[in-house]
């Protein structure tokens, strides 16, 4: 499960308003999914950090794994900022969020994001997870982590 920067940022620092539910959805989710981010989530939640080492610490701490994008992925990410050109989109580089996307779509995860639009626009087949329509449930006590479809964790 690749956890967007809004959510990064929402569990990494407390003070947001909506960060009880976003910290609950994440644990809940995380106990059966792995919980991904990639070098673009890095560097989004990287700005209150005095170094690299200490963003990774907190990310481990949290037990998210830092994936870095494919060339697939990336190439996927193009592909889907070209749909968004052809539709009329003003930006000319692309933008995280095709990538965050892109590797959703290639690797068969779904995103754990408050902004669930963005990506189901131009990654339709990606299962987008808003942390605010999660509902507490208890865990099944024998539930295992399941891997991400390309086997990488």
């Amino acid at each position: 499960m690749i956890v967007d920067t809004n959510i990064a940022l929402h569990l990494l620092d407390d003070r947001h308003p909506d960060s009880e539910q976003v910290t609950l959805a994440f644990a809940l989710l995380s106990g059966t999914r792995d919980p991904v981010v990639n070098e673009i989530i890095f560097a989004e939640t990287s700005l209150s950090f005095v170094s690299p080492e200490a963003v990774h610490a907190q990310f481990r701490a949290l037990g998210i794994v830092i994936d870095r994008l494919t060339l697939p992925e990336c190439h996927h990410a193009g592909a889907a900022f070209r749909k968004y050109r052809r539709r009329g989109g003003p930006r000319q580089t692309i933008l995280p969020d095709f990538l965050i996307g892109a590797q959703a779509a290639v690797g068969g995860w779904p995103i754990l994001t408050r902004d669930p639009k963005r990506f189901s626009s131009y990654f339709p087949e990606v299962e987008i997870i808003d942390p605010m329509k999660v509902e507490a449930r208890p865990s099944p006590p024998t539930a295992s982590k399941a891997k991400p479809a390309n086997g990488r964790s």
